[in-house]
């Protein structure tokens, strides 16, 4: 860094294929945010993005960039060693110091020293993982995000996911690929029942969860950062329209409460999904004498707390771990990774 300062603000940031979300640290304030970045478009809007963000900060405080990432898995890339290293060209500026979260010890690496890119590719689960090992004894964590759901356990305080890349993890359920707003309705079936009626599921972008749960008053417009696939507004109206559209037919308001029951199904098979996996983990990880808790994270985090409340489980929040932050629209909770890592590297470099 060129010009030393007396206060430090450290900046997580878990770069997502279509969302960038960024926790920032200063003093003992904390402040969340998540911004529309997609990758597959252009880098630029990253680079635009790191670059708003330095400029506000840079003159009052001494820089620190942590770094966790999923979005080298855009099809922008040649291959995901490529695409880590393209998104790690932008943060190369000797006025900040940068680390990257890493799944190997030392696990944060100064990114001038980065040479196994592989250790570090999606690997912002295993950052909310290492913060919950500070929390808790024995947890199943669940971060059910836009596209994504991550199975996290903790046992004995430790980490036991054995699975560190998307491979096995798809294998071992541990990952997902199920959320509540970009996930298309499609994925979850091709068929519904709604009163001896069998509806066909067309296999075309024309909605998404998103819709499904504004439908069900589930989700806060203003907390649905995807888009929509029509590009329309995220009004109630537009998206009983955009569901019918994935079921054949053009919305008239006598198709209101059809259309709810269907979006209610809907629901009820994403989260048998998700419940199934939790209990196969709760099982495999726990005994009936294990005081367990269920934390939930992600902008979809109101799922886990029904499975809890449907199945006599404990439930816990992931903001009861990171202090008071009443009044504002994203949470840590909302952005556990970026926050995560944040956290750890901030306590670890003041103590040394």
């Amino acid at each position: 860094m060129n010009k030393k300062r007396s206060k430090n603000i450290y900046i997580g940031w878990d770069i997502g294929g279509a969302n960038t979300k960024v926790s920032i640290i200063k003093s003992n304030s904390s402040s969340s945010y998540i911004y529309k970045c997609h990758l597959w478009e252009s880098l630029d809007f990253l680079k635009e993005l790191k670059n708003h963000i330095h400029e506000k900060y840079e003159r009052n405080f001494n820089i620190f960039n942590i770094i966790t990432m999923s979005g080298e898995m855009c099809d922008i890339f040649l291959s995901r060693d490529k695409g880590t290293k393209e998104i790690l060209r932008l943060f190369k500026d000797p006025n900040y110091r940068n680390y990257v979260f890493s799944s190997t010890k030392p696990f944060f690496i100064e990114l001038e020293k980065i040479s196994n890119v592989s250790t570090i590719q999606s690997m912002n689960w295993l950052a909310t993982a290492m913060f919950l090992e500070t929390k808790v004894k024995n947890a199943i964590a669940v971060d059910i995000g836009s596209t994504t759901t991550d199975i996290i356990i903790i046992k004995g305080g430790k980490n036991k996911n054995k699975n560190f890349n998307d491979l096995s993890r798809l294998s071992s359920s541990e990952l997902i690929y199920t959320g509540v707003l970009r996930t298309p309705i499609y994925a979850l079936s091709r068929k519904i029942s709604i009163k001896n009626n069998m509806y066909n599921i067309i296999p075309e972008n024309f909605s998404n969860m998103s819709d499904v749960y504004k439908i069900l008053s589930a989700i806060d417009s203003k907390k649905d950062y995807s888009e929509t696939c029509d590009r329309r507004s995220k009004t109630y109206k537009n998206s009983l329209r955009r569901l019918s559209r994935n079921l054949g037919f053009d919305y008239l308001p006598k198709d209101e409460k059809r259309l709810k029951e269907i979006a209610k199904k809907l629901k009820m098979i994403q989260v048998k999904i998700i419940s199934e996996k939790i209990s196969r983990f709760l099982e495999k990880y726990f005994t009936k004498k294990d005081p367990v808790s269920f934390i939930g994270i992600g902008v979809g985090k109101f799922l886990v707390k029904e499975i809890c409340h449907t199945n006599n489980m404990l439930y816990k929040d992931f903001n009861t771990f990171s202090g008071d932050h009443k009044g504002k629209l994203f949470l840590p909770s909302d952005i556990a990774p970026a926050y995560s890592i944040n956290i750890l590297f901030k306590n670890s470099n003041e103590r040394s």
